[in-house]
């Protein structure tokens, strides 16, 4: 049995990846996908492609003009904002409230964003291009506990209790309780997926900055500690609420990949904090109960 059949035999149910987001994955496996056929595919799912016009629209990428169909998004955002956008509207889907419970899944899926916005302009300092890339990895960044929270709901409620009460590490408390951490388990699950190898590694990788042991590329290796910061300023700034308010210390190789000095945090927070608001208001959501 290999590594990941074993974490689904110890999970039980996964859930799966909705079908605008497996198509995407599928056709770009292939080599298949081009713009005309992501239109296609976004097309078909009616409800997913107003929202990912609406959100093209939005102040947010600050467009001169009203787009009103998706090849003309495409055309003007480009190929792989669009992309993205629909991925996230898709992985959107999974995060479902549960009332009653000690999770705050809306919370989460806020932090999410804000990482994924905090991840894009932080990236965007020194890979101008590769800010959608970024923001991605922000948005997939916790799927691991969104699986957890999906499939061991009670389990994971242990996990909080024991970072709430006990202050214990959320990668300690995860494997106490779980066996494995969230990181681990949403590579694997993005694996399964057949999400591009750059995401799996920024997901597994996304609490380890220092990178001593992974053999990446320089620049995907920047990009996660772009997300690694991004995260960490999302917290500080309390956009969301992620199930882990406890804040990780800035290892000095993270200032030095990404290019930046403190003098320059405050400048990067104020216009985290703006984009964060506008991107909001174009998903729709109030974030004012969560800090």
């Amino acid at each position: 049995m290999n590594d990941i059949e074993k974490l689904i035999s110890q999970i039980g149910d996964l859930p799966t990846l909705p079908d605008v987001a497996a198509r995407i994955n599928r056709e770009m496996q292939g080599e298949a996908l081009n713009a005309k056929l992501l239109g296609e595919i976004i097309a078909d799912d009616t409800s997913l492609a107003a929202k990912v016009l609406r959100l093209a629209n939005s102040a947010f990428y600050g467009l001169q003009k009203q787009v009103t169909t998706l090849n003309k998004a495409v055309m003007i955002l480009g190929f792989n904002t669009v992309k993205n956008l629909a991925l996230s509207v898709s992985i959107y889907s999974l995060f479902k409230e549960r009332p009653g419970s000690a999770i705050d899944v809306k919370g989460l899926w806020l932090h999410s964003l804000g990482s994924a916005v905090a991840a894009k302009i932080i990236t965007e300092n020194i890979y101008k291009k590769l800010g959608e890339e970024a923001f991605l990895f922000g948005i997939l960044h916790d799927v691991g506990k969104i699986a957890f929270i999906n499939a061991m709901p009670r389990e994971y409620e242990k996990v909080l209790v024991l970072i709430r009460d006990k202050q214990m590490p959320q990668a300690d408390a995860e494997t106490e309780v779980l066996g494995f951490t969230h990181q681990r388990l949403g590579s694997q699950l993005l694996d399964i997926w057949k999400f591009p190898d750059n995401i799996i590694q920024a997901v597994k990788y996304h609490h380890e900055p220092e990178l001593k042991t992974a053999k990446l590329d320089p620049q995907l290796k920047d990009l996660i500690r772009a997300l690694f910061l991004g995260n960490q300023m999302t917290k500080a700034l309390h956009l969301g609420q992620s199930t882990n308010p406890a804040r990780e210390e800035i290892p000095k190789i993270v200032w030095q990949s990404l290019n930046i000095k403190r003098s320059q945090l405050n400048d990067i927070a104020g216009n985290i904090k703006s984009s964060y608001g506008l991107l909001l208001e174009a998903w729709d959501l109030e974030g004012k109960d969560h800090g």
